[in-house]
């Protein structure tokens, strides 16, 4: 977990090259939010601005700070496969049987504009003294999951089928389909910045998902160490006896 705390610490600082992305930067926002609007004939103070722009710099200023502000704890489009394959592993690893994984948009967690909260929903059956081993497997793997919920149901000996609940957080991207239409009607030579004001666009995306990544690496930890305390003591009972428990990440252990 300090790795992963090392990941999400945030891009390292271009001093000298911070002007260059605030400007387009500053340009995107302009030209979103005048996307739609009715295109003056007039030359723009932005648009001035873009053909003034040093095109190889500014390239090379946002594309290193983009490089550098990428997250690899976050859970892109990407990496969804990876993931779900991770976890069925982790869970055959624990001795356990993996029914079925779900990836799903949790849209009432949404806590920060900008970043959208996703579940792994994994049903699983096998002994109750496998799930401690899958859960803290699950843990080791590069996007960053923080265990949300378990609910199962054990039967006497120790018999149980449920259903893990892991939180992964990613940036949501603006659409930037409209960038090079826009440019390509606007003042003439503007188009050169369409690719820089894409990359632009992605930065943005990936500086806001790092704002509280700190914040998310506490909450996982936390619930990781929560379950290693309250699981052990509580499954010895409800392998002997059978039962229903419930664990949350907030409320903690419930047995039923």
């Amino acid at each position: 977990m300090e790795e992963i705390a090392k990941q999400n610490a945030g891009a390292p600082a271009w001093p000298a090259l911070m002007g260059v992305q605030a400007l387009i930067i500053g340009a995107l926002a302009v030209m979103f939010l005048g996307a739609s609007a009715e295109r003056d004939v007039r030359v723009s103070e932005m648009d001035k601005r873009l053909l003034a722009l040093d095109i190889p710099r500014a390239s090379h200023a946002v594309e290193g700070a983009l490089k550098a502000a990428q997250n690899p704890v976050a859970l892109r489009d990407s990496d969804v496969l990876r993931v779900t394959s991770f976890l069925a592993l982790a869970g055959s690893g624990a001795g356990l049987r993996v029914n079925d994984i779900q990836i799903e948009v949790i849209p009432e967690a949404q806590s920060q504009p900008g970043v959208e909260v996703v579940e792994a929903i994994i049903d699983i059956n096998g002994d109750l003294y496998d799930l401690p081993i899958f859960v803290d497997g699950a843990h080791r793997q590069r996007a960053l999951g923080a265990l949300q919920s378990l609910a199962f149901d054990v039967k006497a000996g120790g018999e149980a089928q449920g259903r893990v609940r892991f939180r992964y957080h990613r940036p949501m991207f603006q659409d930037t389909d409209w960038i090079g239409p826009h440019l390509a009607i606007s003042t003439p030579g503007a188009s050169a910045a369409t690719e820089v004001l894409i990359a632009a666009s992605e930065l943005r995306a990936w500086r806001i998902f790092n704002e509280q990544g700190d914040a998310r690496n506490s909450l996982a930890m936390s619930a990781r160490a929560r379950a290693a305390r309250e699981l052990p003591p509580n499954l010895v009972h409800l392998r002997k006896a059978g039962g229903r428990f419930v664990w949350d990440a907030d409320a903690g252990i419930a047995i039923r």
